[in-house]
């Protein structure tokens, strides 16, 4: 029998002559972006050859040689901190729980110590991908700042949360950006979610000395959301929407689990219920072949929606699946903003409720944006009202009208990397508008937000760090995939 022989690797080319040629007499080449784009090439190919006959060494020298030519690209190895964004991950998951825990112990938590915690999770996410931050994302972050100080100036009322709300987006995709890793994003998901179902159960079981530990209602008092005496009961330690009052009840397994709503680390059902809701679009967007591998996440979803007993979840779940069945989902997306708009303008003027349910939540946000006058609608009014579950009343108030429009738009200016991504950003698109109808503000919680965002700048990477695209998800159709181009692309344009 012949012997099979291992490929020999091929020698290293000097892949910069096509880029440095006549640099040092003021010259450049007129095809110089087509010899960067082929020169990158030439370099993937080498490096998944020298990775198949198991040549580290030279793989290690390309890798090199790649990074001084492409100095703001990624090659494949992984060379971001991940120990570092895991811990900014879990931390923008669990920090109130931290916190709440040590209000519990007697340190006086207040609104000003949460955000300096806040700033500080920030921070770290600034500082991981500082050196690799696009000039557009600076820019964009200027245009947003400047708006929101405009605003400022004409209402004479400064409103830090509103700054506060768009930094997370901007701070957490642009990581996910960074990393461009699928298999380090599950990875992280897994841990989150880990943490989420052990303390949910741990909470369902043992309620009192749950309560004993994190005493959330205390913890919102400090913080001046609620006050002493809108307690259900005397000796009240769990926050106020952690009960379905009398007459109400629990919606799922009420025979079972009482009255009581989980919140697990994110000290709110209402925060557990949309993380389960991410956590569900996050697997609806891999191809239906893959779904199966996902079904750990998808398990985790139920139970998490289950221990809340989130109704808003239970809703959406069955409009993600039901969207996701739909053909052309990227192609509908877009419209999404505008429909569901457009409903709750229609059912608060034709089917109007002031019950407490979901469409009596939707009819009351659609009746306050009837009340609108120009000044409002332009968020250039003020003191801006505190308008609590009335989102879409919220988002334009506060950032007004062409602030928010523009930053719909940006979504899906956002290069997603293959089918993948487009099926999550439609998924995600669906939930956060349903979201700013029936549940207020709670999308911009960092809690949930910041994985959120992050997810999506991962799928919206121009490609995956690992090169390695899923069954059934081409590249996307809307931009011409150069993997090794992303000198030249803009990550929100």
């Amino acid at each position: 029998m012949r012997e099979q022989q291992t490929p020999e690797a091929p020698p290293i080319r000097d892949c910069t002559q096509a880029n440095t040629a006549g640099v040092g007499q003021g010259k450049r080449s007129p095809n110089s972006h087509k010899d960067r784009a082929h020169t990158a090439g030439d370099w993937q190919k080498q490096i998944n050859i020298s990775a198949r006959i198991d040549n580290p060494q030279q793989e290690q020298a390309l890798e090199e040689s790649y990074r001084k030519t492409f100095p703001h690209t990624h090659v494949n190895s992984q060379d971001f901190p991940d120990k570092l964004v895991t811990t900014i991950l879990v931390a923008s998951v669990c920090y109130l729980s931290v916190l709440s825990f040590l209000n519990a112990r007697g340190v006086n938590v207040s609104a000003a110590l949460v955000g300096f915690v806040e700033a500080l999770i920030f921070t770290g996410c600034l500082s991981v991908q500082m050196k690799r931050l696009h000039l557009s994302t600076i820019a964009l972050s200027f245009c947003v700042c400047a708006w929101i100080v405009f605003t400022w100036l004409i209402r004479q009322n400064p409103d830090v949360k509103s700054l506060r709300d768009l930094i997370i987006p901007v701070l957490f995709l642009s990581l996910g950006q960074y990393v461009a890793d699928v298999g380090f994003a599950d990875r992280c998901l897994k841990l989150i979610v880990g943490i989420l179902v052990i303390v949910g159960l741990f909470e369902v079981v043992f309620t009192d000395t749950y309560a004993n530990l994190f005493n959330t209602f205390s913890f919102y008092v400090h913080l001046g959301g609620i006050s002493k005496s809108a307690a259900m009961f005397e000796g009240q330690m769990l926050t106020l929407n952690g009960y379905r009052p009398e007459g109400i009840g629990r919606t799922i397994l009420a025979f079972l689990l009482g009255p009581h709503r989980a919140s697990s680390v994110l000290m709110e059902p209402v925060s557990l219920g949309n993380f389960a809701v991410i956590l569900l679009a996050w697997v609806l967007s891999k191809p239906w072949s893959e779904m199966r591998k996902a079904s750990g996440f998808a398990l985790s979803a139920v139970l998490l929606i289950t221990l809340c007993d989130s109704r808003f979840g239970l809703m959406m779940s069955v409009a993600l699946i039901a969207f996701r069945c739909l053909p052309m989902l990227g192609k509908l997306a877009p419209t999404l903003p505008f429909l569901i708009l457009a409903l709750v303008l229609s059912l608060s003027i034709f089917m109007p409720s002031d019950g407490d349910d979901i469409l009596g939540r939707i009819s009351r946000s659609g009746i306050e944006l009837q009340h609108f006058d120009w000044a409002l609608l332009m968020g250039l009014r003020g003191p801006l009202p505190d308008f609590g579950d009335m989102g879409y009343a919220y988002v334009l108030s506060r950032f007004g009208a062409p602030l928010s429009i523009a930053l719909s738009v940006m979504l899906f200016l956002i290069p997603m990397a293959d089918q993948r991504g487009v099926r999550f950003r439609a998924l995600i698109v669906l939930y956060i508008f349903a979201s700013l109808a029936i549940s207020g503000n709670s999308i911009f919680a960092l809690k949930t937000a910041g994985i959120m965002w992050f997810l999506f700048g991962v799928l919206g990477a121009e490609q995956h760090r690992d090169g390695v695209t899923s069954a059934g998800s081409q590249p996307s159709r809307a931009f011409h995939m150069d993997r090794f181009a992303r000198h030249k692309r803009n990550p929100y344009f």
